[in-house]
Protein backbone atom coordinates (compact mmCIF):
# COMPACT_ATOMS: atom_id res chain seq x y z
CA UNK A 1 0.00 0.00 0.00
CA UNK A 2 1.48 3.22 -0.85
CA UNK A 3 1.94 6.26 1.28
CA UNK A 4 -1.26 8.38 1.31
CA UNK A 5 -3.15 5.09 2.00
CA UNK A 6 -1.79 4.42 5.07
CA UNK A 7 -2.34 8.28 5.84
CA UNK A 8 -5.66 7.76 5.35
CA UNK A 9 -6.14 4.95 7.69
CA UNK A 10 -4.25 6.84 10.30
CA UNK A 11 -6.73 10.10 9.85
CA UNK A 12 -9.49 7.80 10.27
CA UNK A 13 -8.45 5.55 13.07
CA UNK A 14 -7.55 8.72 14.69
CA UNK A 15 -10.99 10.47 13.86
CA UNK A 16 -12.60 7.58 15.08
CA UNK A 17 -10.59 7.24 18.38
CA UNK A 18 -11.11 10.96 19.27
CA UNK A 19 -14.69 10.49 19.06
CA UNK A 20 -14.89 7.66 21.34
CA UNK A 21 -13.00 9.78 23.56
CA UNK A 22 -15.04 13.02 23.13
CA UNK A 23 -18.40 10.97 24.63
CA UNK A 24 -17.17 9.71 27.12
CA UNK A 25 -19.20 12.46 29.35
CA UNK A 26 -22.53 11.82 27.27
CA UNK A 27 -21.77 7.99 27.90
CA UNK A 28 -21.84 9.01 31.65
CA UNK A 29 -24.06 11.26 31.60
CA UNK A 30 -26.73 8.92 30.47
CA UNK A 31 -25.63 6.22 33.49
CA UNK A 32 -26.75 9.33 35.78
CA UNK A 33 -30.19 8.60 37.35
CA UNK A 34 -32.44 10.95 35.73
CA UNK A 35 -32.90 13.62 38.69
CA UNK A 36 -29.15 14.14 39.30
CA UNK A 37 -28.43 13.93 35.03
CA UNK A 38 -28.66 17.98 34.61
CA UNK A 39 -25.76 18.67 37.28
CA UNK A 40 -22.64 19.70 36.16
CA UNK A 41 -21.19 19.02 39.26
CA UNK A 42 -22.72 15.58 39.34
CA UNK A 43 -21.65 14.77 35.99
CA UNK A 44 -17.78 15.65 36.96
CA UNK A 45 -18.03 13.76 39.91
CA UNK A 46 -18.49 10.30 38.27
CA UNK A 47 -16.16 11.26 35.49
CA UNK A 48 -12.53 10.02 35.10
CA UNK A 49 -9.82 12.25 35.73
CA UNK A 50 -8.46 11.52 32.27
CA UNK A 51 -11.88 11.84 30.27
CA UNK A 52 -12.61 14.92 28.72
CA UNK A 53 -14.37 17.86 30.47
CA UNK A 54 -18.14 17.28 31.01
CA UNK A 55 -18.96 20.64 29.17
CA UNK A 56 -19.55 19.10 25.78
CA UNK A 57 -21.97 16.44 26.11
CA UNK A 58 -25.53 15.83 24.29
CA UNK A 59 -28.75 17.08 26.03
CA UNK A 60 -31.55 15.34 25.88
CA UNK A 61 -35.12 17.66 24.62
CA UNK A 62 -37.97 17.85 26.10
CA UNK A 63 -39.98 14.98 24.86
CA UNK A 64 -37.09 12.51 26.61
CA UNK A 65 -36.34 13.82 29.69
CA UNK A 66 -39.48 15.64 30.98
CA UNK A 67 -39.84 19.14 31.78
CA UNK A 68 -41.90 22.05 31.07
CA UNK A 69 -43.52 23.45 27.86
CA UNK A 70 -45.41 27.19 28.29
CA UNK A 71 -46.75 29.14 25.63
CA UNK A 72 -46.42 33.11 27.18
CA UNK A 73 -49.23 35.80 25.72
CA UNK A 74 -47.44 39.11 25.80
CA UNK A 75 -49.69 42.02 26.49
CA UNK A 76 -48.77 44.74 23.80
CA UNK A 77 -51.45 46.93 24.69
CA UNK A 78 -50.07 47.33 27.92
CA UNK A 79 -46.59 48.20 26.48
CA UNK A 80 -48.24 50.85 24.33
CA UNK A 81 -50.21 52.40 26.98
CA UNK A 82 -46.99 52.74 29.24
CA UNK A 83 -45.42 54.10 26.22
CA UNK A 84 -47.87 56.89 25.37
CA UNK A 85 -47.71 57.99 29.47
CA UNK A 86 -44.08 57.80 29.23
CA UNK A 87 -44.24 60.16 26.12
CA UNK A 88 -46.90 62.37 28.12
CA UNK A 89 -44.33 62.93 30.28
CA UNK A 90 -41.55 63.68 27.70
CA UNK A 91 -43.70 65.95 25.56
CA UNK A 92 -44.20 68.56 28.63
CA UNK A 93 -40.27 68.25 30.06
CA UNK A 94 -39.54 69.25 26.25
CA UNK A 95 -42.09 72.34 26.44
CA UNK A 96 -40.66 73.41 29.55
CA UNK A 97 -37.28 73.28 28.45
CA UNK A 98 -38.24 75.45 25.71
CA UNK A 99 -39.97 78.25 27.61
CA UNK A 100 -43.25 77.15 27.64
CA UNK A 101 -43.54 77.12 30.77
CA UNK A 102 -47.38 76.61 31.72
CA UNK A 103 -48.01 73.69 28.93
CA UNK A 104 -49.39 70.77 29.98
CA UNK A 105 -49.36 67.43 28.82
CA UNK A 106 -51.62 64.59 29.73
CA UNK A 107 -51.91 60.92 27.98
CA UNK A 108 -54.71 59.18 26.35
CA UNK A 109 -53.65 55.79 27.29
CA UNK A 110 -56.44 53.91 25.44
CA UNK A 111 -56.18 55.93 22.50
CA UNK A 112 -52.25 56.03 22.65
CA UNK A 113 -52.26 59.88 22.13
CA UNK A 114 -51.03 62.70 24.18
CA UNK A 115 -52.57 66.05 24.73
CA UNK A 116 -51.04 69.06 24.92
CA UNK A 117 -53.02 72.32 26.34
CA UNK A 118 -50.74 75.67 25.62
CA UNK A 119 -50.68 79.02 27.39
CA UNK A 120 -51.39 80.95 24.31
CA UNK A 121 -52.63 79.77 21.16
CA UNK A 122 -50.82 81.63 19.10
CA UNK A 123 -47.48 79.88 20.46
CA UNK A 124 -49.35 76.67 18.27
CA UNK A 125 -47.36 77.04 15.26
CA UNK A 126 -44.12 76.97 17.51
CA UNK A 127 -44.91 74.53 19.47
CA UNK A 128 -46.08 71.96 16.48
CA UNK A 129 -42.07 72.97 14.78
CA UNK A 130 -40.57 71.60 18.22
CA UNK A 131 -42.94 68.95 18.43
CA UNK A 132 -42.51 67.69 15.16
CA UNK A 133 -38.64 67.61 15.01
CA UNK A 134 -38.33 65.99 18.42
CA UNK A 135 -40.96 63.15 18.25
CA UNK A 136 -40.96 61.91 14.48
CA UNK A 137 -42.64 58.70 15.62
CA UNK A 138 -45.88 61.05 16.08
CA UNK A 139 -48.32 63.45 14.32
CA UNK A 140 -50.88 65.93 15.62
CA UNK A 141 -53.89 64.84 15.02
CA UNK A 142 -56.14 67.89 15.32
CA UNK A 143 -55.80 71.39 16.94
CA UNK A 144 -58.21 73.68 19.24
CA UNK A 145 -56.93 76.74 20.22
CA UNK A 146 -54.07 75.95 22.91
CA UNK A 147 -54.91 72.56 22.87
CA UNK A 148 -53.02 70.04 20.29
CA UNK A 149 -53.31 65.87 20.46
CA UNK A 150 -50.60 63.91 18.72
CA UNK A 151 -51.08 60.50 17.95
CA UNK A 152 -48.48 57.53 17.23
CA UNK A 153 -48.50 56.75 13.65
CA UNK A 154 -49.44 53.59 12.56
CA UNK A 155 -45.68 51.94 11.33
CA UNK A 156 -44.36 53.49 14.76
CA UNK A 157 -47.21 50.90 16.81
CA UNK A 158 -46.71 47.97 14.79
CA UNK A 159 -42.87 48.50 15.47
CA UNK A 160 -43.52 48.96 19.28
CA UNK A 161 -45.92 45.79 19.08
CA UNK A 162 -42.77 43.70 17.46
CA UNK A 163 -40.30 45.47 20.03
CA UNK A 164 -42.41 44.55 23.10
CA UNK A 165 -42.43 40.92 22.24
CA UNK A 166 -38.88 40.97 20.60
CA UNK A 167 -37.64 42.41 24.20
CA UNK A 168 -39.78 40.04 25.85
CA UNK A 169 -38.46 36.88 24.44
CA UNK A 170 -34.54 38.85 25.30
CA UNK A 171 -35.51 39.29 28.48
CA UNK A 172 -37.22 35.67 29.23
CA UNK A 173 -34.33 33.71 27.23
CA UNK A 174 -31.83 36.10 30.14
CA UNK A 175 -34.28 34.46 32.66
CA UNK A 176 -33.85 30.95 31.90
CA UNK A 177 -30.05 31.38 30.93
CA UNK A 178 -29.56 31.81 34.90
CA UNK A 179 -31.26 28.48 35.71
CA UNK A 180 -28.34 26.73 33.54
CA UNK A 181 -31.11 25.16 31.72
CA UNK A 182 -29.73 22.63 29.04
CA UNK A 183 -30.70 23.72 25.58
CA UNK A 184 -33.86 25.61 26.44
CA UNK A 185 -36.36 26.76 23.38
CA UNK A 186 -37.35 29.91 23.45
CA UNK A 187 -39.00 31.39 20.19
CA UNK A 188 -41.64 34.12 19.31
CA UNK A 189 -44.79 32.75 17.90
CA UNK A 190 -47.57 34.70 16.28
CA UNK A 191 -47.61 38.40 16.72
CA UNK A 192 -47.96 38.54 21.04
CA UNK A 193 -47.08 34.48 21.88
CA UNK A 194 -43.81 33.33 23.00
CA UNK A 195 -42.78 29.49 23.10
CA UNK A 196 -41.16 28.14 26.33
CA UNK A 197 -39.38 24.54 26.30
CA UNK A 198 -37.27 24.07 29.66
CA UNK A 199 -36.04 20.54 29.76
CA UNK A 200 -34.74 18.74 32.68
CA UNK A 201 -36.24 21.62 35.44
CA UNK A 202 -36.89 19.85 38.93
CA UNK A 203 -38.92 22.92 40.18
CA UNK A 204 -41.06 23.79 37.48
CA UNK A 205 -43.77 25.80 39.58
CA UNK A 206 -40.63 28.24 40.48
CA UNK A 207 -39.43 28.94 37.09
CA UNK A 208 -42.99 29.67 35.88
CA UNK A 209 -43.43 32.34 38.55
CA UNK A 210 -39.62 33.71 37.52
CA UNK A 211 -40.94 34.20 33.87
CA UNK A 212 -43.88 35.50 34.39
CA UNK A 213 -42.89 38.05 37.09
CA UNK A 214 -43.35 41.27 34.77
CA UNK A 215 -40.67 42.91 37.15
CA UNK A 216 -41.87 46.19 36.93
CA UNK A 217 -39.44 47.94 39.23
CA UNK A 218 -40.27 51.40 40.15
CA UNK A 219 -39.03 54.11 43.35
CA UNK A 220 -41.87 56.14 43.95
CA UNK A 221 -41.62 58.65 47.35
CA UNK A 222 -44.61 57.92 50.06
CA UNK A 223 -46.89 60.85 50.08
CA UNK A 224 -46.59 61.70 53.55
CA UNK A 225 -47.36 65.23 53.06
CA UNK A 226 -50.38 65.08 51.55
CA UNK A 227 -53.10 66.67 53.36
CA UNK A 228 -55.75 64.88 51.90
CA UNK A 229 -54.31 61.35 52.82
CA UNK A 230 -54.46 62.20 56.46
CA UNK A 231 -58.19 61.73 56.49
CA UNK A 232 -58.10 58.91 53.65
CA UNK A 233 -59.84 56.65 55.48
CA UNK A 234 -62.02 58.71 57.77
CA UNK A 235 -65.37 57.49 57.25
CA UNK A 236 -64.24 53.69 56.40
CA UNK A 237 -65.63 50.81 58.97
CA UNK A 238 -63.49 48.40 58.85
CA UNK A 239 -64.16 44.82 58.39
CA UNK A 240 -63.67 42.21 60.21
CA UNK A 241 -59.69 41.33 60.16
CA UNK A 242 -59.20 44.44 58.89
CA UNK A 243 -57.25 47.02 61.45
CA UNK A 244 -57.52 50.49 60.70
CA UNK A 245 -54.14 51.98 61.87
CA UNK A 246 -53.60 56.02 62.90
CA UNK A 247 -51.42 57.83 65.09
CA UNK A 248 -54.89 58.10 67.26
CA UNK A 249 -54.21 54.76 68.26
CA UNK A 250 -50.60 54.72 67.88
CA UNK A 251 -49.21 52.11 64.90
CA UNK A 252 -45.60 52.69 63.54
CA UNK A 253 -45.35 54.29 60.63
CA UNK A 254 -48.86 56.19 60.87
CA UNK A 255 -48.09 59.25 62.32
CA UNK A 256 -48.97 61.43 59.18
CA UNK A 257 -51.12 58.94 56.72
CA UNK A 258 -53.46 56.33 58.32
CA UNK A 259 -53.11 52.75 56.77
CA UNK A 260 -54.94 49.39 56.54
CA UNK A 261 -53.72 46.41 57.70
CA UNK A 262 -55.26 42.74 57.04
CA UNK A 263 -54.65 39.13 56.12
CA UNK A 264 -57.09 39.53 52.86
CA UNK A 265 -54.93 41.39 50.39
CA UNK A 266 -57.95 40.98 47.52
CA UNK A 267 -60.05 42.87 50.68
CA UNK A 268 -57.63 45.40 51.05
CA UNK A 269 -57.90 46.30 47.36
CA UNK A 270 -61.68 46.67 47.37
CA UNK A 271 -61.64 48.79 50.40
CA UNK A 272 -58.85 51.05 48.97
CA UNK A 273 -60.24 51.08 45.37
CA UNK A 274 -61.11 54.70 44.35
CA UNK A 275 -59.69 56.31 46.86
CA UNK A 276 -56.26 57.24 46.56
CA UNK A 277 -55.73 61.37 46.48
CA UNK A 278 -55.05 62.97 43.45
CA UNK A 279 -51.98 62.60 41.50
CA UNK A 280 -51.51 59.44 44.40
CA UNK A 281 -51.63 55.85 43.95
CA UNK A 282 -52.38 53.31 47.01
CA UNK A 283 -50.09 49.47 47.47
CA UNK A 284 -49.82 47.06 49.49
CA UNK A 285 -46.94 45.33 51.17
CA UNK A 286 -46.73 42.05 52.19
CA UNK A 287 -45.25 41.66 55.61
CA UNK A 288 -44.02 37.99 56.87
CA UNK A 289 -43.04 38.00 60.63
CA UNK A 290 -41.71 34.43 62.10
CA UNK A 291 -44.68 32.98 64.17
CA UNK A 292 -47.48 35.23 62.84
CA UNK A 293 -49.97 35.33 60.18
CA UNK A 294 -48.87 37.07 57.26
CA UNK A 295 -50.46 40.10 56.86
CA UNK A 296 -50.74 43.14 54.25
CA UNK A 297 -50.48 47.03 54.51
CA UNK A 298 -51.70 49.93 52.52
CA UNK A 299 -49.34 52.78 50.76
CA UNK A 300 -50.34 55.84 49.47
CA UNK A 301 -47.45 56.92 46.79
CA UNK A 302 -46.61 59.82 44.39
CA UNK A 303 -48.32 58.63 41.76
CA UNK A 304 -45.52 59.44 39.55
CA UNK A 305 -42.84 57.13 38.96
CA UNK A 306 -39.67 59.02 39.96
CA UNK A 307 -37.17 55.88 38.67
CA UNK A 308 -37.32 52.46 37.46
CA UNK A 309 -34.88 49.22 36.88
CA UNK A 310 -34.12 49.98 33.53
CA UNK A 311 -30.47 51.25 33.98
CA UNK A 312 -29.76 48.65 36.80
CA UNK A 313 -26.66 46.43 35.95
CA UNK A 314 -26.21 44.02 38.62
CA UNK A 315 -28.52 42.74 41.29
CA UNK A 316 -27.67 40.12 43.91
CA UNK A 317 -28.30 38.32 47.45
CA UNK A 318 -26.62 38.39 50.14
CA UNK A 319 -26.42 38.70 54.00
CA UNK A 320 -26.28 42.12 56.56
CA UNK A 321 -23.20 40.72 58.85
CA UNK A 322 -24.89 42.55 61.57
CA UNK A 323 -28.51 41.19 61.65
CA UNK A 324 -27.89 38.30 59.53
CA UNK A 325 -30.66 38.95 57.53
CA UNK A 326 -30.74 38.40 53.75
CA UNK A 327 -31.37 41.45 51.45
CA UNK A 328 -30.75 42.28 47.64
CA UNK A 329 -27.84 45.06 46.80
CA UNK A 330 -28.17 46.44 42.84
CA UNK A 331 -26.28 48.94 41.68
CA UNK A 332 -26.94 51.47 38.54
CA UNK A 333 -25.54 52.33 35.50
CA UNK A 334 -24.00 56.11 34.87
CA UNK A 335 -27.36 57.33 33.86
CA UNK A 336 -29.31 55.15 36.33
CA UNK A 337 -27.09 56.95 39.36
CA UNK A 338 -27.29 59.85 37.76
CA UNK A 339 -31.19 59.92 38.26
CA UNK A 340 -30.95 57.62 41.39
CA UNK A 341 -28.89 60.75 43.40
CA UNK A 342 -30.97 63.59 42.00
CA UNK A 343 -34.23 61.93 43.34
CA UNK A 344 -32.41 60.45 46.72
CA UNK A 345 -30.80 64.31 47.05
CA UNK A 346 -34.41 66.31 46.47
CA UNK A 347 -36.32 64.20 49.01
CA UNK A 348 -34.02 63.17 52.23
CA UNK A 349 -36.00 62.57 55.52
CA UNK A 350 -38.83 61.06 53.15
CA UNK A 351 -39.97 57.67 52.68
CA UNK A 352 -39.38 55.79 48.94
CA UNK A 353 -41.17 52.77 48.56
CA UNK A 354 -39.30 50.06 46.47
CA UNK A 355 -42.45 49.08 44.17
CA UNK A 356 -42.11 45.54 42.32
CA UNK A 357 -44.93 44.94 40.06
CA UNK A 358 -47.03 47.25 42.27
CA UNK A 359 -46.19 45.52 45.28
CA UNK A 360 -44.22 47.64 47.77
CA UNK A 361 -41.05 45.55 49.02
CA UNK A 362 -39.95 48.06 51.40
CA UNK A 363 -40.59 51.63 51.89
CA UNK A 364 -37.14 53.23 53.55
CA UNK A 365 -36.46 56.75 54.76
CA UNK A 366 -33.97 58.20 52.73
CA UNK A 367 -31.22 59.48 54.76
CA UNK A 368 -28.37 60.62 52.57
CA UNK A 369 -28.04 60.86 49.05
CA UNK A 370 -27.37 57.62 47.16
CA UNK A 371 -26.07 57.55 43.75
CA UNK A 372 -24.70 54.09 42.10
CA UNK A 373 -25.67 51.49 44.79
CA UNK A 374 -28.80 50.56 46.58
CA UNK A 375 -30.26 47.45 48.38
CA UNK A 376 -33.74 45.73 49.01
CA UNK A 377 -34.19 44.59 52.01
CA UNK A 378 -36.61 41.57 52.63
CA UNK A 379 -39.31 40.95 55.60
CA UNK A 380 -38.08 40.42 58.93
CA UNK A 381 -39.96 37.10 59.41
CA UNK A 382 -39.25 33.44 58.02
CA UNK A 383 -36.79 31.33 58.12
CA UNK A 384 -33.48 32.41 56.67
CA UNK A 385 -33.36 29.62 53.73
CA UNK A 386 -36.91 31.06 53.12
CA UNK A 387 -35.70 34.59 52.75
CA UNK A 388 -32.67 33.85 51.10
CA UNK A 389 -34.60 31.88 48.30
CA UNK A 390 -36.59 34.85 48.15
CA UNK A 391 -33.73 37.02 47.60
CA UNK A 392 -32.58 35.02 45.33
CA UNK A 393 -35.18 35.04 43.02
CA UNK A 394 -35.73 38.99 43.45
CA UNK A 395 -32.18 39.34 42.28
CA UNK A 396 -32.47 37.10 39.56
CA UNK A 397 -35.44 38.92 38.31
CA UNK A 398 -34.00 42.28 38.63
CA UNK A 399 -30.74 41.13 36.80
CA UNK A 400 -32.20 39.41 34.21
CA UNK A 401 -33.80 42.57 32.97
CA UNK A 402 -37.48 43.65 33.12
CA UNK A 403 -40.07 42.71 30.85
CA UNK A 404 -41.79 45.57 28.74
CA UNK A 405 -45.15 44.62 29.55
CA UNK A 406 -47.03 41.68 31.55
CA UNK A 407 -46.88 38.62 30.08
CA UNK A 408 -49.49 35.15 30.83
CA UNK A 409 -49.45 31.63 30.55
CA UNK A 410 -51.83 30.67 27.92
CA UNK A 411 -50.69 27.32 27.12
CA UNK A 412 -48.92 24.63 29.70
CA UNK A 413 -47.87 21.47 29.29
CA UNK A 414 -45.32 19.11 31.16
CA UNK A 415 -43.48 15.97 30.42
CA UNK A 416 -42.88 13.62 33.43
CA UNK A 417 -39.42 12.11 33.30
CA UNK A 418 -40.78 8.92 33.74
CA UNK A 419 -42.20 9.48 30.54
CA UNK A 420 -39.32 10.80 29.33
CA UNK A 421 -36.73 7.48 30.01
CA UNK A 422 -39.84 5.29 28.45
CA UNK A 423 -39.22 7.81 25.47
CA UNK A 424 -35.79 7.32 25.51
CA UNK A 425 -35.69 3.79 25.58
CA UNK A 426 -37.79 3.07 23.02
CA UNK A 427 -36.44 6.03 20.75
CA UNK A 428 -33.19 4.10 20.80
CA UNK A 429 -34.34 0.82 20.29
CA UNK A 430 -36.45 2.14 17.43
CA UNK A 431 -33.01 3.40 16.55
CA UNK A 432 -31.08 0.21 16.71
CA UNK A 433 -33.51 -1.83 15.18
CA UNK A 434 -33.30 0.38 11.91
CA UNK A 435 -29.64 0.40 12.06
CA UNK A 436 -29.12 -3.35 12.64
CA UNK A 437 -31.73 -4.29 10.03
CA UNK A 438 -30.15 -1.85 7.14
CA UNK A 439 -26.70 -3.84 8.23
CA UNK A 440 -27.96 -6.85 7.65
CA UNK A 441 -29.43 -6.18 4.19
CA UNK A 442 -26.52 -4.45 2.87
CA UNK A 443 -24.80 -7.31 4.30
CA UNK A 444 -26.86 -9.70 2.58
CA UNK A 445 -27.02 -8.37 -0.62
CA UNK A 446 -23.57 -6.69 -1.09
CA UNK A 447 -21.10 -9.23 0.61
CA UNK A 448 -18.60 -7.94 1.57
CA UNK A 449 -19.24 -4.27 0.03
CA UNK A 450 -21.80 -4.34 1.95
CA UNK A 451 -20.05 -5.22 5.31
CA UNK A 452 -17.76 -2.34 4.43
CA UNK A 453 -20.88 0.24 4.03
CA UNK A 454 -22.17 -1.30 7.64
CA UNK A 455 -18.65 -0.14 8.94
CA UNK A 456 -18.51 2.76 6.96
CA UNK A 457 -22.33 3.05 8.74
CA UNK A 458 -20.84 2.63 12.44
CA UNK A 459 -18.25 5.02 11.94
CA UNK A 460 -21.13 7.57 10.43
CA UNK A 461 -23.06 7.12 13.30
CA UNK A 462 -19.86 7.31 15.82
CA UNK A 463 -19.25 11.13 13.82
CA UNK A 464 -23.06 12.25 14.26
CA UNK A 465 -23.02 11.96 18.16
CA UNK A 466 -20.07 13.58 18.51
CA UNK A 467 -20.56 16.90 16.27
CA UNK A 468 -23.38 17.11 18.57
CA UNK A 469 -21.88 16.48 21.37
CA UNK A 470 -19.12 18.73 20.70
CA UNK A 471 -22.11 21.80 20.15
CA UNK A 472 -23.66 20.85 23.03
CA UNK A 473 -26.86 19.97 20.49
CA UNK A 474 -30.40 18.73 22.15
CA UNK A 475 -31.25 15.56 20.93
CA UNK A 476 -35.48 15.14 20.90
CA UNK A 477 -37.43 12.61 19.27
CA UNK A 478 -37.59 14.30 15.98
CA UNK A 479 -33.55 14.25 16.36
CA UNK A 480 -33.41 10.50 16.52
CA UNK A 481 -35.82 10.62 13.31
CA UNK A 482 -32.91 12.51 11.96
CA UNK A 483 -30.11 10.47 12.89
CA UNK A 484 -31.94 7.28 11.18
CA UNK A 485 -32.64 9.07 8.21
CA UNK A 486 -28.96 10.22 7.93
CA UNK A 487 -27.97 6.88 7.84
CA UNK A 488 -30.60 5.84 5.61
CA UNK A 489 -28.48 8.63 3.72
CA UNK A 490 -25.40 7.02 4.11
CA UNK A 491 -26.40 3.95 2.79
CA UNK A 492 -28.16 4.78 -0.24
CA UNK A 493 -24.60 6.36 -1.28
CA UNK A 494 -22.90 3.05 -0.67
CA UNK A 495 -25.95 1.61 -2.49
CA UNK A 496 -25.33 3.52 -5.78
CA UNK A 497 -21.49 3.33 -5.34
CA UNK A 498 -21.73 -0.81 -5.47
CA UNK A 499 -24.01 -0.85 -7.71
CA UNK A 500 -22.05 0.99 -10.25
CA UNK A 501 -19.32 -1.37 -9.37
CA UNK A 502 -21.10 -4.13 -10.23
CA UNK A 503 -22.29 -2.61 -13.90
CA UNK A 504 -18.97 -2.08 -14.62
CA UNK A 505 -18.22 -5.53 -13.76
CA UNK A 506 -20.41 -6.87 -15.34
CA UNK A 507 -19.15 -4.33 -18.88
CA UNK A 508 -15.68 -6.90 -18.24
CA UNK A 509 -13.64 -4.32 -16.55
CA UNK A 510 -11.13 -5.48 -14.06
CA UNK A 511 -11.91 -5.18 -10.08
CA UNK A 512 -9.54 -2.51 -10.26
CA UNK A 513 -11.26 -0.70 -13.20
CA UNK A 514 -14.47 -1.62 -12.13
CA UNK A 515 -13.98 0.39 -8.65
CA UNK A 516 -12.07 3.48 -9.61
CA UNK A 517 -15.00 3.87 -12.44
CA UNK A 518 -17.71 2.70 -9.96
CA UNK A 519 -16.39 5.70 -7.22
CA UNK A 520 -15.72 8.35 -10.02
CA UNK A 521 -19.47 7.68 -11.68
CA UNK A 522 -21.28 8.05 -8.75
CA UNK A 523 -19.61 10.99 -6.76
CA UNK A 524 -21.51 13.79 -8.82
CA UNK A 525 -24.76 11.87 -8.03
CA UNK A 526 -23.83 11.49 -4.63
CA UNK A 527 -22.51 14.58 -3.98
CA UNK A 528 -25.58 16.44 -5.49
CA UNK A 529 -28.04 14.64 -4.03
CA UNK A 530 -26.40 15.90 -0.34
CA UNK A 531 -26.17 19.50 -1.53
CA UNK A 532 -29.73 19.73 -2.06
CA UNK A 533 -30.55 17.87 1.07
CA UNK A 534 -28.29 20.09 2.73
CA UNK A 535 -30.19 23.08 1.54
CA UNK A 536 -33.30 21.71 2.86
CA UNK A 537 -31.64 20.99 6.43
CA UNK A 538 -29.87 24.56 6.51
CA UNK A 539 -33.16 26.52 5.80
CA UNK A 540 -35.07 24.38 8.54
CA UNK A 541 -32.35 25.16 10.77
CA UNK A 542 -32.63 28.56 10.48
CA UNK A 543 -36.59 29.25 9.85
CA UNK A 544 -37.66 26.01 12.55
CA UNK A 545 -38.36 25.98 15.81
CA UNK A 546 -38.27 23.34 18.77
CA UNK A 547 -38.81 19.59 16.93
CA UNK A 548 -38.13 20.74 13.31
CA UNK A 549 -34.77 22.33 13.98
CA UNK A 550 -34.07 19.30 16.45
CA UNK A 551 -34.36 17.21 13.05
CA UNK A 552 -32.47 19.80 10.81
CA UNK A 553 -29.72 19.67 13.59
CA UNK A 554 -29.33 16.20 13.21
CA UNK A 555 -30.08 16.02 9.23
CA UNK A 556 -27.24 18.38 8.44
CA UNK A 557 -24.53 17.01 10.49
CA UNK A 558 -25.58 13.36 9.49
CA UNK A 559 -25.21 14.41 5.58
CA UNK A 560 -21.58 15.76 6.11
CA UNK A 561 -20.65 12.94 7.89
CA UNK A 562 -22.07 10.75 5.24
CA UNK A 563 -20.41 12.35 2.73
CA UNK A 564 -16.79 11.70 4.77
CA UNK A 565 -18.06 8.17 5.48
CA UNK A 566 -19.32 6.16 2.18
CA UNK A 567 -16.47 8.18 0.29
CA UNK A 568 -13.28 8.46 1.88
CA UNK A 569 -13.86 5.31 4.55
CA UNK A 570 -15.01 2.98 1.78
CA UNK A 571 -12.39 3.68 -0.53
CA UNK A 572 -10.14 3.30 2.05
CA UNK A 573 -10.94 -0.07 3.11
CA UNK A 574 -12.02 -1.48 -0.55
CA UNK A 575 -8.41 -0.36 -1.59
CA UNK A 576 -6.92 -2.69 1.13
CA UNK A 577 -9.17 -5.49 -0.09
CA UNK A 578 -8.39 -5.01 -3.64
CA UNK A 579 -4.80 -5.40 -3.00
CA UNK A 580 -5.34 -8.28 -0.44
CA UNK A 581 -8.26 -10.48 -1.72
CA UNK A 582 -9.76 -8.86 -4.51
CA UNK A 583 -7.28 -9.43 -6.66
CA UNK A 584 -9.28 -11.43 -9.38
CA UNK A 585 -12.93 -11.05 -8.63
CA UNK A 586 -14.48 -8.49 -6.34
CA UNK A 587 -17.75 -9.72 -4.35
CA UNK A 588 -19.63 -7.13 -4.47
Amino acid sequence: MDRSWWLKVVMILGIAVAAIYTLIPTFYYFKLPADVRNDPAELQKVLPRWAPSAKHKLNLGLDLQGGIHLVMQVDVETALRRKSQTRAEQVKATLKSKNFADATAVANPDKLQVQVTLANAADEKRADGILSDYYRDMHIVSVDGPKMTLAFNDQDIAKSKTDAVDQAVKTIRNRVDQFGVAEPEIAKRGNDSITIELPGLKDPERVKDLIGTTAQLEFKIVDDDNPAGQNLFEDLKPPEGVTLCSRENHCPGAENVPYLSGPDRNALLALTAGKAPTDDVIALEKREVMGQPTTYRTYVLKAKTEATGENLIDAHATTDPTNGRPYVSFEWNPAGAKQFEVLTENNIHHRMAIVLDNSVMSAPVIQSKISANGQITLGSGGAYQQLMQEAQDLALVLKSGALPAPVTIGEERTVGASMGEEMVGRGWKSCMLGILLVMLFMAVYYKVTGLVADLALLLNALLVLVVMALFNATLSLPGIAGFVLTLGIAVDANVLINERIREETRAGRTPRGAVDQGYGRAFWTIFDAHVTSLIAGLVLMQYGTGPVRGFATTLVIGILASLFTSIVVTRVCVDYLLKNVFSKKISV
